[in-house]
């Protein structure tokens, strides 16, 4: 990275959509612009699980207006994110791509666990460094993550169902209070924490933290009703419970402190807090300025600096699984050295192509530890279905679908969030596995690849193919799995 640069970030939340740019210099991080526009998004979807058109078209104008602000900043130093509603809704693959035309950025949709590193790695790097094992929570507007690390490695990361928009509607329609209400959303919390009272429980913590900004309003409004500062204790929570039930429904004059964009979720986030203060029997909670965008700066610069935690997370998954990592490194060298031929035909970015196809070697065999027979289709399961740190669906989507179609019959299975198939590379990873299929070090020949729309054309020796009769009949058993897909490949140009 030089010097200097600046680079931003996006995350579409599912109550909010936020934009921060950061300046970077020497390493050191500096935010020196945000937006936020409270788009709703979970208010959007309908019954079906898809989201409603006016949704869509509230959040692309909110969307067109970072834009304007996103102008001059490399498309490859921005990071657009995305949470709760879109890696939940049903038809977001068509609305993902109109967010892609609108930004000029693909989005990544993140899992629950790894929403919650990432809130938490933001958070930490502005907590004063102790033996102190810090409990972070951050209450979304579909969900709500807790994580316990110490300094700056998360520990345990979970996600819930907990989400301030979720309960407003549910539980206070119309910013309606009621008691019975409250205590069946009391209820609803306490369900989904029953089985964590041990994990989370105050013996494993010393500092708890709250993020985001259902906890910041809340902190607001604690600071101007006790004319104090704003940690949240129960006493504190009660204060407002109490003028809620009074009041019997939500108004903008309700709160001093709470901003009016809040005002419509301001019962739901609450309700989920004052649960968790109650299930995980909480004695007080600071607040933090940063959230998930400030998390997903800081990877940013991880990365441009080898520190990019997904390289840890393939390691870990090949030891554990017991890989045989030298022949993982044959077909990674060879796939790599053939990646130059295609990629001028890959749809998705080039660096984020080689690297997908250089993890998908170093795991393309962790399905034999479950058996042999249809390994690849165990290993493309255990990667889309495993929580990966660092990765996003879609890019877990592209490593289970390289390493399920990289033997045998090719296969058209969706990918998450309909990810569209990057064929070229499917073709470069699967000579790359064939023509190391023997697991030796012996050099392979020199192999050209040509990828013309459905037409593909491979070189190699002939008479290096005459005498290796079983690399020659796995060649044309590949003509027929690409013909089955409609694509021709021209075997040394003889069928063409």
């Amino acid at each position: 990275m030089p010097d200097s640069k600046i680079i931003a970030t996006v995350d579409l939340g599912s109550n909010s959509f936020h934009l921060a740019i950061a300046r970077v210099k020497d390493n050191r991080v500096k935010i020196i612009d945000t937006l936020k526009e409270p788009v709703r998004l979970r208010l959007g979807l309908e019954k079906d699980g898809s989201i409603s058109n006016e949704a869509q078209d509230r959040a692309l104008a909110c969307l067109a207006r970072f834009e304007q602000r996103l102008r001059g900043v490399p498309t490859e130093d921005i990071r657009v994110v995305g949470t709760n509603t879109l890696r939940s809704s049903k038809n977001s693959y068509a609305f993902l791509e109109r967010i892609r035309a609108t930004l000029q950025v693909p989005v990544d949709i993140i899992g629950g666990r790894e929403e919650a590193r990432l809130i938490y790695k933001g958070v930490a790097q502005h907590l004063p460094r102790s033996r102190k094992r810090n409990f972070v929570v951050d209450i979304g507007g579909g969900s709500t993550e807790f994580v316990i690390g110490l300094n700056n490695e998360p520990n345990v990361m979970e996600s819930r169902e907990l989400g301030c928009v979720t309960f407003s509607m549910k539980y206070f329609p119309g910013g309606a209070v009621t008691r019975r209400n409250f205590n069946r959303a009391l209820v609803h919390v306490g369900r989904e924490l029953q089985r964590y009272h041990g994990t989370f429980s105050p013996e494993n913590w010393e500092r708890a933290v709250g993020a985001s900004g259902t906890i910041k309003a809340i902190g607001n409004v604690i600071a101007a009703l006790t004319n104090g500062d704003n940690i949240i204790t129960l006493d504190a929570l009660d204060l407002i419970r109490d003028r809620l039930f009074s009041a019997k429904k939500m108004s903008n004059d309700l709160f001093s402190g709470l901003r009016e964009d809040r005002v419509p979720v301001f019962p739901g986030g609450f309700a989920i807090l004052y649960g968790i203060f109650l299930e995980l029997s909480i004695p007080k909670m600071l607040v933090s300025q940063q959230s998930l965008r400030d998390g997903v700066i800081y990877e940013m610069v991880g990365r441009e600096h080898d520190q990019d935690i997904r390289i840890a997370s393939v390691k870990a998954m090949a030891a554990f699984y017991g890989v045989d990592t030298r022949q993982a490194d044959r077909v990674r060298n060879l796939a790599l050295d053939l990646f130059p031929q295609v990629s001028h035909a890959l749809i998705h970015r080039r660096e984020m192509a080689q690297k997908i196809i250089a993890w998908a070697a170093d795991l393309h065999e962790i399905g034999l530890a479950l058996a042999h027979s249809g390994y690849h289709k165990h290993g493309g399961y255990l990667l889309l279905n495993s929580d990966m740190d660092g990765f996003s669906k879609i890019e877990q989507g592209l490593l289970s679908f390289l390493v399920v179609n990289h033997r045998k019959r090719l296969k058209t299975d969706n990918l998450p969030y309909e990810n569209v198939f990057d064929w070229p590379l499917v073709f470069v990873f699967r000579i790359a596995f064939l023509f190391c299929r023997d697991r030796s070090d012996r050099p392979v020949p020199e192999i050209g690849i040509e990828w013309d729309g459905r037409d593909i054309f491979l070189t190699v020796s002939q008479a290096w193919l005459e005498d290796h009769p079983l690399t020659m009949h796995d060649l044309e058993m590949e003509q027929g799995y690409w013909r089955r897909e409609n694509f021709t490949l021209h075997l040394n140009r003889e069928d063409g």
